[in-house]
């Protein structure tokens, strides 16, 4: 059963080492709940419209497809979610095509320590986030 008031998350990432880190500085946080965990994007679509999550937290590439494409899957499918995509490589067209396909946020993995709360929070709130390293990516491609 979810705790009233918390953000309730999905962890979509194929790889459970760092689902797990995921779940442990959200559970540090205090005001976040992960609710599930999905290795690929059937078991993600499945498990966010029978759990309705606040928020997804998805990597760059969710087999079988990109954050991108799996972004758009999650909208057409009327699934009301924030989505936060962490990436290893921050390329900065994967960027801005997962924004224009509903991605609220984009994250490099090596910034989950210091921005990932803030990211789950502003994403919640309906505002676009970008981490430090995925913004000096995505700005050098906008220039």
């Amino acid at each position: 059963m979810s705790e009233p008031g918390k953000i309730r998350i999905l962890i979509a990432d194929d790889f459970k080492v760092l689902r797990d880190v995921i779940r442990l500085y959200l559970e540090q946080a205090g005001d976040m709940e992960v609710v599930d965990e999905a290795p690929d994007l059937n078991d993600a679509l499945e498990r966010a419209r029978t759990l309705q999550p606040d928020v997804i937290i998805m990597n760059d590439y969710l087999p079988p497809i990109d954050s991108a494409h799996a972004a758009a899957l999650f909208h057409t499918q009327g699934l009301p979610v924030s989505i936060l995509v962490i990436s290893m490589t921050v390329e900065p067209n994967l960027i801005e095509r997962s924004f224009r396909h509903g991605v609220d946020g984009f994250m490099h993995k090596d910034e989950i320590d210091k921005y990932l709360a803030e990211g789950v929070r502003r994403v919640r709130r309906g505002e676009r986030f970008i981490s430090p390293k995925a913004k000096e990516a995505y700005d050098g491609y906008q220039a």
